[in-house]
């Protein structure tokens, strides 16, 4: 079985490189290489959609968590990727290109592990659980709006548009996605100290991605 599924990847590969020859300017060597694509599809029985992207399995908590949420929907299309989450096992998922997927998901980890650093050494061990996600949810939001502000800056256009409406047309193929809107809350104490701690963390750990494609950001590291 083992063995099956290294083949069966090793395959998905070679399809993924015949589907990007595809697009050569050489029309039979285009012809040629579609051809083969579409031979090897049939063969084992995948679609085009299975070839191109994958999924990134990041463990997080059973327990819904805003700040998680708003992390994971920062990262996400930093990396042309969409985000969702399995209520079953509590896991996030990103969904894109399979070395995209992969990023975005070391990006989410860093992030996450650095904000739960922050929040252990910053809030007092009596705090309430309610205090402590208000604060982590702070942090959360701050990075989501410097990824933002960042993106702007770096005038995300066309091609990041284009790509990510690919990836969430053949993700909704897969999966039945379904929404649900977070409520932020009042900003008191706590989400105001997030904001604050979340102004100082490192973005260029993970972000300075393959070929110059990701964005580039400072800061003092925290983690």
């Amino acid at each position: 079985m083992t063995d099956y599924k290294g083949k069966l990847e090793a395959v998905k590969k070679r399809i993924k490189k015949l589907l990007a020859l595809s697009k050569s300017p050489n029309e039979n060597e285009a012809m040629a290489a579609l051809a083969k694509a579409q031979e090897l599809m049939k063969e084992y029985r995948l679609n085009e959609s299975e070839c191109l992207y994958a999924r990134h399995t990041v463990k997080a908590t059973k327990r819904l968590s805003k700040w998680r949420s708003v992390l994971a929907n920062a990262v996400a299309p930093l990396y042309y990727c969409e985000t969702f989450r399995s209520e079953c096992h509590g896991e996030i998922y990103f969904y894109g290109d399979s070395f995209d997927a992969f990023m975005a998901g070391e990006m989410y980890r860093y992030l996450s592990r650095t904000i739960e650093g922050i929040s252990k050494r910053n809030i007092r061990k009596g705090a309430s659980l309610k205090y402590r996600d208000k604060y982590r949810l702070g942090i959360a939001c701050q990075i989501a709006f410097r990824i933002e502000e960042m993106g702007r800056a770096a005038s995300w256009g066309p091609e990041r548009e284009t790509r990510m409406l690919a990836v969430k047309k053949a993700l909704e193929n897969e999966v039945d996605l379904t929404t649900e809107k977070m409520k932020i809350g009042a900003c008191d104490a706590a989400f105001r100290r997030g904001v604050q701690a979340g102004e100082g963390i490192s973005l260029n750990r993970q972000a300075t991605g393959h070929g110059g494609r990701y964005l580039e950001a400072g800061g003092a590291n925290h983690d």
